[in-house]
Order: C-alpha cells, then sequence, then structure tokens
C-alpha cells in the first residue's frame, strides 16, 4: 500500500505533465508540416514568416515546458534519494535487532538451523520462509513486518528512482534537440528577410501584404465596433486621463506613428502606432480598463490583443509571444495581459501598439504619460 502510494504522489504530476507535453509536441509537429507545406508552395512573405513565428513560439513554450518537467523530475529524484537514505538507517537499525532476536532463538531452540546466521541469502529471503516464520511469529512478528515493508518501499523507490533518471537523461536529449530546431527556425526567417532585402520585386510584395494586413486589420475593428453598444461621451478613461496613461511595456520607441520607410527592406507603410523594443518575455500592460475583444493570431501582427475601451477608443498589442487573457475578458488598467515577443515581426522583440479612436489611428504618444 506504501509503495502505491509513493507511486501516485511520485508520478501522478509527472504523468499529467507528460500528456500536456505530448499534446504540445504534436501541435508543434504539426506547424512545422505546414512550414514545409509553405516552402513548397511558394507563398507570401508574410505568410510564411507568420507561420515560422509560430514554431518558434510553439518550440519555445515546449522547451519551457520541458524544463519544467526536467526541474520536477529533478526535486523527485532528491526525495526519493532522502526516502531511500532514512530506509537504509532505519533497516540497518532492524536487521541488527532481528539478529540479536535470532541469535537468542537460536541459543534455547535445539532445532534451530545455523543457516539463520551464517547463509549468504539476504535476511529477508531467509525469514520468507514458513518455517522461520512460524518460528518468529511466536515472539516477534512486528519486527519482522516493518523490517519487510521498509525492504519492499526501498525496493520500489530504488525502482522509481532509476526511472526518473533514465527520463531525465531523455529530456535533456530532447531539450538540447529543441534548442537546435529553434535556432534552425529563426535561421531559416532571417534567410527570408535578408532574399526579402536583396530583391526588389520581393519587397515590393512585402509592402503589398503589409498594406493587406492593415486593411483587414481595420475591416476587424471596423465590425466589432458596430456590433457595440455606445458609452456616454465624454467619460471615457483615456479621454479624461489623456496625457497620464500607463505605458504598456518597457522599452525604446523603435518607430514612431505615421509614415515609415523600413530601412533594411526598403517598404513604405503608414505606421498605425508605435514599436517599441523591448526584451523577450517581458511583461505587457492593459493601458486602461476595457474588455478583451480579440486574442489570437493576425497576420502581420504575430499574436494579437485587441481591447475595447467604449466609446470608439481601443488598444491593440502586437507581437506578443504570449497571451495571457481571453476574449471577453474584463481588464483593469496596469494588468498583465501578455508577453513580449517577436512573433510577425520584422525587426526582432518588440511590441506594436496602437490606440484607435472609431476605427482611426491616433499617435499613442498623445495619450501616453
Amino acid at each position: 500500500m506504501n509503495s502505491l502510494i509513493i507511486f501516485f504522489l511520485v508520478f501522478s504530476p509527472i504523468t499529467e505533465k507528460q500528456k500536456e507535453l505530448s499534446t504540445l509536441k504534436n501541435k508543434l509537429e504539426g506547424v512545422r508540416k505546414e512550414i514545409r507545406q509553405l516552402e513548397k508552395q511558394k507563398v507570401g512573405t508574410l505568410a510564411r514568416i507568420e507561420k515560422i513565428d509560430e514554431g518558434i513560439a510553439l518550440t519555445i513554450k515546449y522547451i519551457e515546458e520541458l524544463t519544467e518537467q526536467e526541474s520536477q523530475e529533478k526535486m523527485k529524484v532528491q526525495e526519493l534519494t532522502k526516502e531511500m537514505a532514512k530506509l537504509e538507517s532505519k533497516m540497518v537499525v532492524s536487521k541488527n535487532d532481528l539478529r540479536d532476536r535470532l541469535v537468542r532463538l537460536y541459543k534455547w531452540t535445539p532445532f534451530y538451523k545455523m543457516e539463520i546466521l551464517f547463509s549468504s541469502k539476504s535476511l529477508p529471503s531467509i525469514l520468507s520462509t514458513s518455517y522461520y516464520l512460524q518460528l518468529l511469529a511466536e515472539h516477534d512478528q512486528k519486527a519482522f513486518f516493518e523490517f519487510r515493508t521498509d525492504w519492499e518501499r526501498y525496493l520500489a523507490d530504488k525502482k522509481m528512482r532509476e526511472d526518473l533518471i533514465n527520463s531525465l537523461t531523455h529530456r535533456r536529449k530532447e531539450k538540447e534537440s529543441e534548442l537546435s530546431k529553434l535556432n534552425q527556425e529563426r535561421r531559416s526567417k532571417g534567410q527570408i528577410l535578408d532574399r526579402v532585402s536583396k530583391q526588389e520585386t520581393e519587397k515590393k510584395q512585402l509592402e503589398k501584404e503589409l498594406k493587406s494586413a492593415q486593411r483587414k486589420l481595420e475591416e476587424l475593428i471596423v465590425s466589432i465596433e458596430r456590433s457595440r453598444a455606445k458609452a456616454k461621451a465624454g467619460t471615457n478613461y483615456l479621454e479624461t486621463h489623456r496625457g497620464k496613461i500607463l505605458w504598456p511595456c518597457r522599452g525604446r520607441i523603435a518607430t514612431n506613428f505615421g509614415k515609415v520607410i523600413h530601412p533594411k527592406y526598403n517598404t513604405t507603410t503608414k505606421n498605425n502606432g508605435i514599436d517599441i523594443s523591448a526584451s523577450y518575455g517581458d511583461n505587457v500592460y492593459a493601458v486602461a480598463p476595457g474588455r478583451v475583444v480579440y486574442a489570437d493570431r493576425f497576420m502581420g501582427y504575430g499574436n494579437l490583443i485587441l481591447v475595447d475601451h467604449l466609446d470608439g477608443y481601443y488598444s491593440l498589442y502586437g507581437h506578443l509571444s504570449e497571451i495571457l487573457v481571453d476574449v471577453n475578458d474584463e481588464i483593469s488598467e496596469g494588468k498583465i495581459i501578455a508577453r513580449i515577443g517577436e512573433t510577425g515581426s520584422l525587426s526582432g522583440p518588440m511590441l506594436h501598439f496602437e490606440l484607435r479612436k472609431d476605427g482611426k489611428p491616433v499617435d499613442p504618444l498623445a495619450y501616453l504619460e
């Protein structure tokens, strides 16, 4: 019974985590298959980058999950090692006590075999025979059964520890493999962007794709705005706190609001917000109270969150590595809603941040403190 309890306590959370890892792994393999298919189909640059970014984000998440699993397994190995050491110490004392009892039995029991003292077999093996168990039962069965229980627990712990150590070895190899794939995925994205920067036709195609992505985003906002009830004008949080709004993340402005000519790809687009260079994985904060109306991937923006602040105001957060809210979530100012990433980004980790009024982009710098 104790062995079953130990097995459940040690392996139950690990088994559940393994199921999550398997699900994530299958999703990652599916995305990688799609990437290979897109490469063969020679689709647009933005679509390929979008899918590669999805693969990169999933790979990073998978590596993080592997690391967490590895940490849990290491902790379990340490716990089992301590438990085994305690059992060993206890069994040494119990074994000596049992041998003392057997010596006393031998002295007053003429038919007691010398095997019990000089046999090369282990004490549990000797005591497992019905004759010696019957003899010992006449004096003190409790000590023997306690020793046998400890011995069984020790063997069970030893087996579980060996299994965990083997699992750790496999986990390290898998993590090394995924890190190698992650580097390759990032190189693939870099190679695509380098090729675009050197070919005029691909530059123009990328510019068209970026403008198309902007139009689709505007259509999304317009459709959401049409289905939303209007709030009373003049009471909006963004209006009453203009110039004092919390920044959505820490970092420096890489691209300002308005017309932008990309220095590397020479593409000309209108930036409907600002781009803030930041460290990968840093927090992204909601700039005002509101309700999440979109939280998913969006072509050209990677992982995207759109928040409705009523009265026609919206805030938009793009290129995220992780989305921490769901659609219809009511959020407060300063709530952590995502992590900085590079999904859909052409220039590394950053946050693309926009403010919209009645569907039209406004300069966020006029609102931020």
